[in-house]
């Protein structure tokens, strides 16, 4: 399944993540941290799914934390990219 990560630097300097238009979560102004544990739950991982990052910035606030936050995505997605999906008996040895 193709799945779209978004950032958008809101107005505030928060910044929301959708994944499919569907809000996953949202990066705190002042705290503008993120746990792994957050990050596996916003991308929703599943064998086979293949991701692509966007960011979108209308008030060019914060160019370089919204930049930082979509790199560390595009990043890990990358690496998600290429894992190789086996046939499942193969997988468990099942032949």
């Amino acid at each position: 399944m193709e799945k779209i990560i978004k950032l958008i630097m809101n107005a505030d300097k928060s910044i929301r993540i959708l994944v499919n238009d569907e809000e996953k979560h949202i990066i705190d102004a002042q705290s503008r941290s993120i746990a792994a544990e957050e990050i596996y739950e916003i991308i929703g991982f599943a064998l086979g799914d293949q991701y692509s990052v966007a960011s979108e910035n209308e008030t060019s606030v914060d160019n370089q934390v919204l930049d930082f936050f979509s790199g560390l995505l595009t990043d890990i997605t990358t690496k998600i990219n290429v894992i190789p999906v086996t046939n499942k008996s193969t997988a468990t040895g099942l032949n």
